[in-house]
């Protein structure tokens, strides 16, 4: 063998040998890169990452939050089955009122103020409402939020004081109010809400309501028609209970009448033993 030859099968043995330590470099960093960052991380696409995005609460994700500025503005505008029935989840139901009669009522801007995840999907925001005749409607909205994205409303809302914490939910459908304390519930709903809709000083409701508990009440913002049926979440009798009352007001500037459910916590104590209001949904109490 030439000298020539015998230099180029040293040089062809030195590549082979480089690509081989290169192979092997390259595979120990590789199998490096996979222990430290994981294998999604390195076979993911870029900008995908391989560490989930976080879980958007439907309490405070976009969607959630358009979905309840469309039902408010819907709502105040024509309160009617057929105009909410394409926002409502499945065996929900809300009564018929009628729009206003004057322009001045229609919504000029509307955002969610404020949230309450309750859990299982489901959450109460709350859309404050600008009128055109400068007043505002806090409207306390119950929606559920399916795994798929879907979002719908619970039933009807609430209008309320101001932008809060809800006061708690359950999944179960109302009941009937159990018990022979059927009597001293509907007693207390019946003074509580009339006073909470029509007036203005917080004081007026302190004899209706649990020690420590306050809420601001609505200041004649809406006018009570009718108080409907009352039920209840769960079937228990217990002293402490969720009541769902159905209520239709008016709206004195705007003429128009609105199907409402107000969900409040009552609780029996004291010495008198008598029912209080404990808290109410979308209100800071």
């Amino acid at each position: 063998m030439s000298e020539e030859s015998g230099s180029k099968v040293r040089r062809t043995s030195t590549g082979r040998s480089l690509v081989r330590t290169l192979g092997r470099g390259a595979i120990w960093t590789a199998l490096g890169l996979l222990l430290v960052r994981g294998v999604g991380a390195v076979v993911s696409p870029a900008g995908t990452g391989a560490a989930a995005a976080p879980a958007i609460s439907p309490a405070s994700d976009q969607a959630a939050d358009a979905f309840a500025v469309g039902f408010a503005r819907t709502y105040l505008a024509n309160p009617s089955a057929e105009s909410l029935a394409p926002y409502l989840a499945e065996g929900a139901r809300v009564g018929t009122g009628t729009a206003p009669k004057v322009e001045t009522a229609e919504v000029q801007q509307a955002e969610v103020s404020g949230t309450e995840d309750l859990g299982g999907g489901e959450a109460v925001l709350t859309v404050a409402c600008e009128l055109r005749d400068s007043r505002t409607l806090y409207l306390a909205v119950p929606i559920a939020r399916s795994g798929a994205g879907e979002v719908a409303a619970l039933g009807a809302p609430s209008i309320v004081a101001a932008p809060g914490i809800a006061a708690g939910a359950d999944a179960d459908r109302p009941q009937p109010l159990a018990g022979g304390e059927a009597g001293g519930i509907e007693s207390l709903v019946s003074k509580f809400l009339p006073t909470y809709l029509s007036s203005a000083e917080a004081g007026d409701l302190s004899y209706l309501l649990l020690p420590g508990t306050v809420i601001q009440p609505l200041g004649g913002a809406v006018a009570l028609k009718s108080i409907g049926t009352l039920s209840q979440i769960g079937d228990g009798e217990g002293r402490r209970r969720t009541v769902l009352a159905a209520v239709r007001v008016t709206d004195p500037s705007g003429g128009g009448t609105y199907p409402l459910v107000y969900r409040l916590q009552v609780k029996r104590g004291g010495a008198d033993g008598r029912w209080y209001v404990a808290a109410l949904e979308g209100v800071s109490a």
